[in-house]
This record gives C-alpha cells, structure tokens and sequence, in this order.
C-alpha cells in the first residue's frame, strides 16, 4: 500500500510540475482571480435590496469586458463559514488581468454617477470586511 501511495504522489508531482502542464501560450493559459471577502453580517430589509442591486451592477460591468472569460459572485450556501462572500473572475492572462483591474474604477465612474458609486462604497463597507485575494492558473486539460 505504501508502494501504490509513493507511486501516485510521484506521478502527480511529475504531471504538476512538467513542462506541458505550465504552456503559458495565449490559447491555453487563463488566470483565475478570487477574491474571498468575510461579511461583517448579513443586509436586511432595505439594505438587502440595496446590496444585491449593487452587486448585480458591479457584475454588469465586470461581464461587459471583453477580457472577463468568466465571473461569478459565490454567497455562502452550505460549510463552515457563513460570512463568505467570494468573487470570481477569469481571464486570458496575467497581462489582461492586471490591464482590467487597472480600468475598473474609470469602468465603473462612466457606467454609473458618483452618487451611485459612493453609496455603493459605504453600504458594501458596511456590510464586507476583511478579504484576501488570490490569483491561479488553470491546469492545462483539466478543465471542462
């Protein structure tokens, strides 16, 4: 049994780390940003609408750019922290990646008045606290 164990631990590191699972071509190499916040507690009422409206507009935005391939904003729906609140967004590159989260801000300013935008600020800081940001690569041939 210790054999079969080495024997699969070896072969996945090889598989991990050999030169074709790390192709970095355009075709073949997308990024995935996550973005993991923690609710500092839950909208009601009001607030609710207020705060699903917002991150429907934040969405809007995000998915009308076309290096966005993919987004997603995950709430917590079964485990053992209820605060998540996870945002998804998948690209082409590294490159793309950073070249849209540097246009963000100008984005969101001519989708949406300053008025809009600042009440967005204050009700997500309101509810959103800490988050942690992580930034991965897709594993060639694994995806779906």
């Amino acid at each position: 049994m210790r054999r079969v164990s080495i024997s699969v631990l070896f072969l996945t590191v090889l598989f991990l780390f050999t030169t074709s699972s790390f192709a970095q071509t355009e075709e073949n190499f997308h990024v995935m940003h996550i973005q993991t916040w923690k609710m500092k507690s839950l909208p009601t009422g009001d607030d609710a609408t207020a705060f699903a409206d917002m991150m429907k507009r934040q969405a809007t935005v995000v998915n009308s750019d076309s290096r966005v391939l993919r987004s997603y904003v995950l709430r917590h729906f079964w485990g053992g922290d209820s605060r998540d609140l996870v945002m998804v967004a998948e690209f082409n590159s590294r490159d793309e990646m950073f070249a849209f989260y540097q246009d963000l801000g100008s984005l969101l300013e001519k989708a949406y008045s300053k008025e809009q935008l600042d009440k967005d600020d204050m009700l997500f800081s309101k509810y959103v606290g800490e988050h942690g940001d992580e930034i991965y690569r897709v594993v060639n041939d694994t995806r779906k």
